[in-house]
C-alpha cells in the first residue's frame, strides 16, 4: 500500500470544497496535496502527523484511489521530489507574482519584506526556492485553501 502512488477522487474534491469529514488538519493537508508525483511512503515523509493508518482512512472514505503508476513514484525516489517541486513560471513571471501577490496574501509589513526578499535573488534557482518558502508562510497566514491556490499559481 506504501509503495504505491494515489490520487484525489472525485469524491476527494468534493470535500476539499464542502468540508463534510472531521478531518484532522494533518489529514486535510494530505488531501490537498496528494497526488501521483509521490508514493504514499513519500507522502509520510512530507506531511506532518500522517500514519500510514490515515492513508488507509482516505482509501476507505473513498477520498484517494491508486493510481495506474503502481510503484513507479517510489522507484524514482530521489529525483521525484525535485522535479515536481519547483515553480514551472520563468524568472520573470515569477519576480511579477510574488511581488504581486506579497502584500496581498501577507499583509503590508510582512509583504514589504517578502518584496525585499524577491529582490535580493538574483537568479531563477534562488527565486524558485523563495518561492516554496512563500508557500509556507501564505499557509501560516491565511490557512491550506489559499495556499493551495498559491501553488496553482506558481505551478506546482
Amino acid at each position: 500500500m506504501l509503495e504505491q502512488a494515489y490520487t484525489k477522487t472525485e469524491q476527494g474534491r468534493a470535500e476539499i470544497k464542502n468540508r463534510a469529514l472531521p478531518l484532522s488538519r494533518s489529514l486535510r493537508n494530505l488531501l490537498l496535496v496528494i497526488d501521483d508525483s509521490k508514493s504514499a511512503q513519500q507522502w509520510l515523509g512530507l506531511v506532518q502527523g500522517i500514519t500510514a493508518a490515515d492513508i488507509a482512512f482516505l482509501i476507505d472514505q473513498g477520498l484517494i484511489a491508486p493510481t495506474a503508476r503502481a510503484g513507479s513514484a517510489a522507484g524514482l525516489a530521489p529525483a521525484a521530489p525535485q522535479a515536481p517541486a519547483l515553480p514551472s513560471l520563468d524568472y520573470q513571471a515569477l519576480y511579477a507574482y510574488l511581488t504581486g501577490a506579497a502584500r496581498e496574501h501577507l499583509g503590508l509589513i510582512k509583504g514589504y519584506r517578502w518584496v525585499l526578499d524577491v529582490e535580493r535573488c538574483g537568479d531563477l534557482p534562488a527565486l524558485q526556492q523563495l518561492a516554496l518558502r512563500f508557500v509556507d508562510e501564505v499557509r501560516q497566514a491565511q490557512g491550506d485553501a489559499v495556499a493551495f491556490k498559491v501553488r496553482q499559481s506558481l505551478g506546482l
